[in-house]
């Protein structure tokens, strides 16, 4: 085995036998309902301690399997380059062969143009050879008779000697050349061979470096494989985690109900991260006001009850509030029920009710205070019309309500105060108004919700 990859291959050992273990212990996975009595608080306790480790452990798997896919990566990206370079190289080979291919049979043609000449022209000298042989061997008296004049006989000769020599001469030059072009038609050859090897072992390179990119692909691939096999283990775990918290804090009287404490928890976190008011105090202020949603009011849900118009003061009742007219807008807008979308009761006094009513959502907003602050909240969430029975909705309303109070101080005194002034509009120490017990309320359930905060956090 390569030694550059042996590491990678234990790391991927380590981590499969992690994911090994942990996926064997799905199976036998912790019963959150069991969280539902006291006397097995310690057990969930302690399971949601073992749960947080085993998350711990399985994101240094994720994390260390992030590592190798980032090494992997950079060295497919070094061989990719290696691989274009060699096929670079390559085509270059192949080009630069075919040129001397191409030298070599103009080489050829030049030696067949000799050998074409060269012939020619000995059959031109055997033509002159044979006409003075002829010459040679007829008598003077013979040719006489033929009736040539003397003067011709005596001056062909001379002329065929020189026809003899030149073409003679020319028989050495064409030799001369011919070797001459032998001689550089072997050296093409054997610069030919040598491109061919050199082209050979080119390919045999990129053959090695394609084997190894493949190998790291699918190294890679394995990598890739085993995080989201570990990704898919941890969110089972951080469910199970979930569901646990939620039933403790049910346990200790926190969520109660309505929205469940983990995902009320991560709403306040949340909101908290664009107020700076503590999740803890947002909470508290929830579960004063409808027990994190599950006490959101008993009126309008049916004819039978006082419904909106009953409860909520209107353009005629001589209040300078007009909620009714505020209400019918938004359900309008929401596409709610103007009968059916549950309000709370006014306060009864000795059976009868008293004051108003109409408060909406687990956060209680009247419908005056919750359109003073809608584009506000709708801009937090995201949304163009916010709804107050939105368990988001209403979490970031309350942040955003407290956080203009003072809360995000994040002090007993400042956060005490906001809370009296959330519930009556007035501080604690005013005299007209007794809302003290309103704000020493939220602080006790705020400092029982941070320490559970702290124990799962």
């Amino acid at each position: 085995m390569n030694r550059r990859y042996s590491h990678v291959v234990s790391l991927f050992g380590l981590t499969l036998i992690v994911l090994g273990f942990f996926a064997f212990n799905v199976e036998a996975q912790f019963d959150p309902n069991q969280c539902n009595k006291e006397e097995n608080e310690a057990d969930c306790r302690a399971r949601l301690d073992e749960i947080n480790k085993e998350i711990n452990v399985i994101n240094s798997g994720i994390q260390l399997e992030d590592q190798n896919q980032a090494k992997i990566g950079q060295e497919i990206n070094k061989l990719t380059g290696e691989i274009k370079k060699t096929s670079t190289e390559i085509k270059k080979k192949v080009s630069l062969i075919q040129g001397i291919k191409n030298d070599i049979v103009d080489k050829e043609n030049s030696l067949e143009d000799l050998n074409d000449k060269l012939r020619r022209e000995k059959e031109s000298l055997e033509k002159i050879l044979r006409k003075r042989y002829e010459l040679e061997d007829a008598t003077l008296f013979e040719y006489l008779l033929t009736g040539e004049q003397l003067s011709e006989f005596y001056e062909d000769v001379p002329a065929f000697s020189y026809v003899q020599s030149s073409l003679s001469d020319s028989f050495q030059i064409i030799d001369d050349l011919k070797v001459q072009i032998y001689g550089q038609k072997s050296e093409l050859e054997k610069k030919r061979e040598e491109e061919d090897a050199a082209r050979y072992s080119l390919q045999v390179e990129q053959q090695k470096i394609e084997t190894q990119k493949k190998e790291r692909d699918q190294a890679l691939a394995v990598s890739e494989q085993t995080e989201a096999s570990l990704a898919s283990l941890r969110a089972v775990r951080e469910q199970e985690a979930a569901q646990i918290r939620n039933k403790l804090f049910e346990l200790r009287d926190i969520a109660g109900g309505g929205i469940p404490f983990g995902q009320a928890y991560e709403y306040a976190k949340e909101a908290s991260n664009k107020t700076g008011v503590r999740p803890a105090f947002i909470l508290a202020i929830l579960e004063q006001e409808s027990n994190l949603g599950k006490n959101v009011g008993t009126c309008n849900r049916t004819t039978n009850e006082p419904i909106w118009s009953d409860i909520m003061p209107g353009p005629t009742s001589g209040s300078w509030r007009d909620d009714q007219t505020i209400y019918k807008a938004l359900v309008n807008k929401l596409g709610l029920p103007l009968v059916g979308t549950p309000l709370s009761c006014p306060i009864k006094v000795n059976g009868t009710y008293s004051g108003w009513g109409g408060a909406m959502g687990p956060s209680q907003f009247i419908p005056t205070t919750w359109q003073s602050y809608e584009s506000r909240i709708g801009k937090a969430v995201g949304v163009n019309v916010p709804s107050p029975w939105n368990a988001r909705h209403a979490i970031f309303a309350t942040a955003l309500y407290v956080s203009d109070l003072g809360a995000g101080a994040q002090t007993y005194t400042a956060e005490r105060e906001a809370a009296c002034r959330y519930y009556s509009g007035r501080g604690c120490s005013d005299p007209a108004v007794k809302n003290a017990f309103y704000g020493n309320g939220v602080m006790e359930r705020a400092i029982r919700i941070q320490a559970n905060i702290d124990l799962i956090d």
